[in-house]
């Protein structure tokens, strides 16, 4: 039985939802999505939110959720959009919370490969490769301070993370 949550961070395409869904059958626990979590509070898609209000609103609507989210401290599995780690008071939300924070990383060029025809990503809409490259390059260091575990994707099967998360979220105790 899970003993406290787990969060997912990471780029885009690293794997947080996907990843969280099976582990979240497989612990047999709640899993939240925080885009979700936006989506359902404001009736927009995320796309929908960054055309209609832009990128800034976004982020509001982002730390509003995380905090809707961590307002409940029941164990669940956390997929945290990969911007969340911009805004302090996210990373403080998860700070201040029990949860184990697993890193899911991945090379852009992995990446893109991923979330090709992904249509619900607006900032990837121009040069996909180019705004990976520089979300990795601003991000990477937010999620490495943030995490309790990094957990390197590339070229990995969605079953391979998430026996790696699970070895490692037993071996802190937290199962």
């Amino acid at each position: 039985m899970l003993t406290r949550s787990i969060v997912l961070i990471g780029l885009t395409g690293s794997g947080k939802t996907t990843v969280g869904k099976r582990l979240s059958k497989h612990l047999n626990c709640a899993f939240v999505d925080s885009d979700e979590v936006v989506s359902g509070s404001t009736g927009l898609s995320v796309r929908e939110i960054f055309e209609q209000q832009g990128e800034s609103a976004f982020r509001d609507h982002e730390i509003q959720a995380m905090e809707v989210i961590f307002a409940d401290s029941t164990p669940r599995v956390i997929a945290a959009a990969a911007g969340v780690v911009l805004a302090e008071k996210n990373r403080q939300l998860i700070r201040n919370s029990i949860s184990f924070v697993v890193w899911l990383d991945a090379e852009p060029s992995n990446l893109l490969k991923r979330v090709s025809g992904g249509g619900h990503r607006p900032l990837l809409d121009d040069d996909a490769l180019a705004s990976l490259t520089a979300m990795n390059a601003t991000r990477r260091d937010l999620y490495a301070k943030l995490a309790d575990v990094h957990v390197d994707t590339n070229r990995r099967t969605v079953n391979g993370v998430v026996k790696s998360v699970l070895k490692l979220v037993a071996a802190q105790g937290n199962l």
